[in-house]
């Protein structure tokens, strides 16, 4: 059951870290979300808000923590949805919070998996990495031994919800939690997967939604999904580089000194403080411009029992160097209690989240305006704080050359805290800081009819009677294209070298790559083409110059020297982020005319802090627009869909004939810019033989899109259908359609594929700059092994080069 726009959400959690990872999960389009340190400064929540307490209670008694969950309980506004967020290793007074939870009378479905780090429950005994909690070391910094399950760590009995009641029909598992609930017991559920958490939660809606929900990050995040179907909006770029950084880490993980030593490689100062000396003990230096690492110095085993004055002390000397900074400098909080002492040490009393730099950890800002980045101690791997900084920092090496169209996007009004603006689109990975020195405001919403040429056509501007243009004029009226990289580890730049070679290619645009210039290098190497390619770094498109043989590199410098061809890497997942952000901003600041695309590779980029589904919707929201459409495109046949990047069960519900409508009109107008003046659309129906007439499905059909291809035929649009899938792609094979309008992502996908494959081009219709793309993957089976047919690419290039405006049209 989807939450409507004025939906309540009382959120809460014992420690900072935890507090701040719900409030990123929970962050919508429709919801303001908060962070309160201190539950005795709320004031009433309006509707359409999400309120998070830390309530602190992660080293208070048993009796001191469940009466906070009773305080907060208590007197909430009807219609209220709770969320207890819980650790996912089962530490704190879980069984305290939870029996006082169950004695509000709503009853509790407790559900602590947490997918993305590989935490999930089975037959309800936790597991991290495969391996039960109780057999491994991931509670080695408590004084108690890890619970052998999860009614252990309650110390009560439990209704268990198996893996087969949560992956069976939904129908069946709404009897078997409703059957469940009305035992009186606290009811506990497996779940392995984020598919699983989001079953379990659209359940307990439709069941009961008074039921309090506990869960880890990952329950969290199916909630958010609830609240905001839309995907996440994009991280900003870095700040100045001038502005001090404290990276203050206190956590006892052993992963923490691998990823302060990769800061300190990266150029960071390290302060290094005794555990066991008293406050103040030795004066430290003052902070300087760049990243400042605060941490304790490496000794035995942590002492659980000394553990919190410890951070005490370490947070008071984060505190004392920060008032003692010349200006304002920005911070990273390592670790629930850190985060927790440190702000308090600075008086903060509320945060503002605007989202996630990788998964558990949340950028927010403070009132007094300090962008803060908390993580949990446990999260992330050994580039995580490298990250983290990335995120919130320039290198000086490379600020110029990443910023150069940021610099030229005109500035507009930021929203003030109150104002109807105040609830600007957000998502859980969505970024927004208030205004700082270096960092341009936010994109307004756009649409494809802002752009000020209107709709795009490849517009070569005639030359003057009698005149014969130059070579160099002929050069100058070509379109610049941004292609980005891709993903380093793939074979995005094993395509486009020789796609930039093609002699085609400057014939028709002036390519500018956005990646890594070494990697291109190595590429030229593995498919013989080192003699033959000049690779140049420019620091923007103005510098470059258009010869053959010579490619054009905005070179970010992300990736290291030694990155394998064909693996996983959360940190060339970033870097693909990176060079699409560039290129979105050369484009809306005019530089470019069009972007085209080499594969990322979705794991890597959610791994790198960006849990976008594609290149479609996170160029979407780098350029402002609420909504488009993806079209695949082949020398047989045209495909674009009305939705893409979802679950078969989410694509139906998401059907309805405005969306219908809207992608038709989508579709129509590309192929009129392409030169086709009335096209022919064939629109495929969602059940097989479109529903024949009622026999198969729920009249779908004729609910969700006969009544938009009614108003697109009034409208003098071509629209024909609703057809049956597999007729329809036969038949614009042969040539009868121009253009196929799929329901959901296989039904288009997987015919395109068969008909034309190695020359498929991806675009996304309704940008406010021309986009395509290669129609393939990032292939690592095959990558650096030079042998990648670069044939997709080269009509990716081709096709930019017909839909984009001219720069001087």
């Amino acid at each position: 059951m989807p939450l409507g726009p004025g939906q309540r959400v009382l959120a809460v959690a014992d420690d900072l870290s935890g507090a701040a990872e719900t409030a990123a999960a929970l962050l919508s389009r429709t919801t303001r979300t908060r962070v309160l340190l201190d539950p005795r400064t709320v004031t009433p929540a309006p509707a359409g808000t999400t309120t998070v307490f830390d309530l602190d209670s992660r080293q208070l008694s048993a009796t001191g923590a469940a009466d906070r969950i009773t305080a907060v309980m208590t007197g909430l506004a009807p219609g209220t949805l709770v969320l207890k967020k819980v650790d996912s290793l089962l530490r704190g007074n879980l069984a305290a919070e939870i029996a006082a939870l169950a004695a509000t009378g709503r009853g509790v479905l407790l559900a602590p998996a947490l997918p993305t780090a590989h935490r999930t429950v089975r037959d309800g005994v936790p597991h991290t990495d495969g391996v039960p909690l109780h057999t491994g070391n991931a509670w080695r910094a408590e004084t108690a031994p890890p619970p052998r399950s999860i009614a252990e760590a309650l110390r009560a009995p439990v209704a268990l919800l198996g893996l087969a009641s949560v992956r069976g029909p939904a129908h069946l598992l709404r009897t078997a939690l409703r059957e469940a609930l009305a035992t009186g017991l606290p009811v506990v559920a497996d779940a392995e997967t984020d598919a699983d958490l989001d079953a379990l939660l659209a359940a307990a809606l439709d069941v009961d939604p008074r039921v309090a929900l506990a869960g880890s990050g990952g329950l969290a995040l199916a909630l958010g999904r609830t609240l905001d179907g839309g995907p996440p909006a994009p991280l900003p770029p870095p700040g100045p580089a001038t502005r001090p950084l404290l990276v203050v880490v206190g956590t006892a993980e052993p992963l923490a000194a691998e990823q302060v030593g990769r800061l300190v490689t990266d150029g960071a100062a390290l302060y290094s403080l005794d555990p066991g000396a008293p406050y103040p003990g030795d004066p430290l230096p003052p902070l300087r411009p760049g990243t400042t690492v605060l941490t304790l110095r490496p000794g035995g085993p942590p002492d659980p029992a000394a553990a919190r004055a410890i951070v005490r002390n370490l947070a008071r000397t984060a505190a004392a160097l920060l008032d003692a900074a010349p200006g304002p400098a920005d911070l990273v909080l390592t670790g629930g209690e850190t985060a927790r002492r440190v702000l308090e040490a600075l008086a903060v009393r509320e945060l503002r989240p605007w989202g996630q730099v990788h998964h558990g950890a949340v950028l927010a800002t403070t009132p007094d305006g300090r962008t803060v980045v908390t993580r949990p101690g446990s999260f992330g791997d050994a580039d995580s704080l490298r990250l983290i900084a990335r995120a919130l920092r320039a290198p000086a090496a490379r600020a110029s050359a990443a910023h150069t169209a940021a610099d030229a996007t005109p500035a507009t009004r930021t929203p003030t805290a109150g104002t109807p603006a105040d609830r600007t689109p957000a998502a859980r990975t969505a970024v927004h800081p208030p205004p700082d020195p270096g960092r341009p405001a936010p994109t307004p919403r756009r649409t494809s009819h802002d752009h000020a040429k209107g709709p795009f056509m490849n517009a070569t501007p005639a030359a003057p009677a009698g005149t014969e243009p130059t070579a160099a004029e002929k050069s100058d009226a070509l379109p610049v294209i941004a292609v980005t990289m891709g993903d380093g580890a793939g074979i995005g730049p094993e395509v486009i070298v020789p796609a930039l070679l093609d002699p085609g290619t400057l014939s028709r645009i002036r390519p500018v790559v956005v990646g890594d210039a070494e990697r291109l290098r190595r590429a030229a190497e593995l498919v013989g083409l080192a003699d033959r390619a000049e690779i140049v770094t420019v620091e923007g498109p103005g510098d470059a110059e258009f010869t053959p043989g010579r490619i054009n590199v905005i070179d970010l410098g992300l990736l290291p020297a030694d990155l394998p061809w064909g693996t996983l890497s959360a940190v060339a997942g970033d870097a693909a982020y990176q060079y699409v952000r560039v290129a979105a901003e050369l484009a809306l600041s005019g530089a470019v005319q069009g972007i085209c695309t080499a594969p990322l590779n979705k794991e890597a980029l959610h791994a790198g802090g960006h849990l976008y589904p594609g290149h479609t919707e996170l160029l979407a929201h780098l350029t402002g627009v609420d909504e488009v459409s993806m079209m695949l495109s082949t020398d047989t046949v045209k495909v674009i869909h009305v939705t893409t990047h979802i679950g078969l069960i989410d694509a139906v519900k998401r059907i309805e004939p405005g969306l219908v409508e809207r992608t038709v009109r989508r579709g129509h107008d590309a192929l009129v810019r392409a030169g086709v003046e009335h096209p022919v659309i064939g629109v495929c129906g969602i059940n097989p033989h479109a529903g024949e007439n009622g026999l198969f499905g729920y009249g779908e059909e004729e609910e969700k899109i006969v009544p938009a291809l009614e108003i697109l035929r009034a409208d003098g649009i071509d629209a024909r259908g609703p057809l049956p899938a597999d007729t329809a792609f036969f038949l614009a094979g042969r040539g009868d359609y121009d253009l196929i309008v799929a329901m959901y992502h296989d039904q288009g996908h997987g015919p395109v594929k068969i008909l034309g494959l190695e020359a498929g081009v991806n675009l996304t219709v309704g940008l406010p700059v021309i986009r395509t793309s290669v129609d393939h993957g990032t292939a690592f089976d095959i990558a650096g092994t030079g042998t990648a047919d670069p044939g997709s690419m080269i009509e990716a290039l081709r096709q930019a080069a017909a839909l984009a405006p001219s720069p001087t049209g």
